[in-house]
């Protein structure tokens, strides 16, 4: 299993060719895309993922909801996780006979509500188009994090070459559940803490951070809204 993109650094993951190296090696690959269907393009055909997961509420969707693709000959042969309605093309007292995939994997009543939402969401992005939606948000990226380098003491959370709008800072003398709080007060959204991360956290020899995260919605006037918060934190 690997990750598209890191929910702290921002990096994005070259999954292709890792996707190969493991494949030469016989292993089944799982990539989690959560943190990238909703900033760039996304073929899991040319990525040759054998399963690609993501969730709703990563992609302006609602939460409780999420998608898992798979290669047919491998949902052909996974036995159904549970058990129950509209799962089955016929049950006796001696055998099951399971419906076919995704069906088999999609026992009772399904998130009716949520998969409407999700696709709506991604109705959405698709008419936006996702090309200009990855110029957008990396146009934001170069001027955040540019902007970002004028605030005193502030350290950014890694430098990737390739990356999408995840941005992880520390503010020397600050705690980042205060930093987030100050920028709460002020109408900015970040979150703090260690992301659901710690071992990438430990990596950089950090415990938590403050992460800004870009979006389709966002311009630069957010950007240098947060900018002059930070500024700020030392002031009365």
């Amino acid at each position: 299993a690997m990750t598209q993109v890191s929910n702290v650094t921002g990096t994005l993951v070259p999954v292709a060719p890792l996707v190969a190296m493991a494949h030469r090696h016989g292993a089944v690959v799982l990539v989690d895309g959560a943190q990238a269907v909703a900033h760039l393009p996304v073929d899991v055909k040319c990525l040759d993922a054998d399963f690609y997961v993501f969730s709703g509420h990563k992609i302006y969707g609602p939460t409780g909801i999420g998608a898992l693709y798979g290669k047919r000959a491998l949902l052909d042969a996974m036995p159904p996780w549970q058990g129950g309605g509209s799962m089955i093309t016929d049950t006796t007292f001696e055998r099951s006979l399971y419906a076919e995939p995704p069906a088999k994997f999609e026992a009772g009543t399904g998130n009716i509500a949520g998969a409407v939402g999700l696709g709506i969401a991604l109705d959405y992005l698709d008419r936006l188009g996702r090309p200009d939606v990855a110029l957008h948000e990396q146009a934001l990226v170069i001027y955040a994090l540019h902007a970002l380098r004028s605030v005193p003491g502030l350290r950014m959370i890694g430098a990737p070459r390739a990356r999408v709008g995840a941005l992880s800072f520390l503010i020397d003398g600050h705690d980042p559940l205060a930093v987030a709080r100050a920028l709460d007060q002020k109408g900015i959204a970040v979150r703090a803490g260690h992301h659901c991360a710690q071992p990438i956290h430990r990596r950089f020899g950090v415990e938590t951070s403050v992460r800004a995260s870009l979006g389709v919605y966002n311009e630069q006037d957010d950007i240098d809204a947060l900018v002059a918060a930070l500024r700020s934190l030392d002031k009365p």
